[in-house]
């Protein structure tokens, strides 16, 4: 059978990694350097915030410098918690969420066996610091060619210049031979058709959508050389 991708761009938190116990992890610990109980409601409404906030940035209604703080601003106002200075606060949890490399299951092995097939370049939307952290501690580092992130290249998925970057670097001519793979319609999958791309949602026990986003839609990682190896 005839392999259709030679390049295959995935997503990595959600997709790859685990990153609502990382989220977890790193909150709890950054709250309590600071004086908030680390509750799990307080930490379910942080991350509630901060997914509000980077829906706002793929949106373009938040810039990457002002997420940072806003999140923390926001969660210590909603809890009624004191003032502190939130650069410091989103600071300390930025080199706390670097330490947490936690993969999700069957991902380690997904990467291995598709690495022998495609080129493995992660593209994510998160920030410079903790997804360089993460990315030199995970297992799966040895496997992937590579790694994009929108704080080092300037512009977000779903933009279709974060995708232009991409293709310049890499010298990709041939779109086709292409995939985006990832957990989120509104960033990878509409990233991906913006920039003309063939994409494959990754449900991570999410019910399918229908979605005429995704050219594709799994709920196993098996499933994509099902789509990577057609007759």
């Amino acid at each position: 059978m005839r392999k259709r991708f030679d390049i295959v761009l995935l997503d990595a938190d959600e997709t790859v990694y685990d990153f609502k116990l990382a989220e977890k992890t790193a909150v709890s610990l950054t709250l309590s350097q600071f004086g908030v109980e680390p509750t799990d409601e307080v930490v379910s409404l942080y991350s509630d915030i901060n997914l509000g906030c980077w829906k706002a940035l793929e949106r373009g209604e938040l810039s990457r410098d002002d997420l940072k703080p806003t999140r923390f601003r926001n969660l210590f106002e909603a809890i009624g918690a004191e003032p502190a200075d939130f650069i410091a606060v989103n600071d300390t949890y930025e080199g706390f969420l670097a330490e947490q490399a936690f993969l999700l299951d069957g991902a380690l092995e997904f990467v291995k066996k598709l690495h022998k097939h495609c080129k493995i370049y992660l593209a994510t939307n998160g920030l410079t610091i903790p997804q360089t952290g993460r990315f030199n501690r995970a297992a799966v580092k040895p496997y992937v060619d590579g790694i994009y992130i929108s704080e080092q290249i300037g512009v977000s998925k779903p933009d279709k210049a974060y995708f232009d970057y991409i293709f310049r670097d890499l010298d990709i001519t041939d779109k086709s031979r292409v995939i985006m793979v990832g957990d989120s319609l509104t960033s990878d999958m509409l990233g991906g058709r913006n920039a003309g791309l063939t994409t494959c949602l990754y449900l991570n026990g999410k019910e399918p959508t229908g979605s005429e986003l995704c050219d594709y839609e799994i709920r196993a990682y098996d499933e994509f050389f099902e789509i990577l190896f057609q007759p």
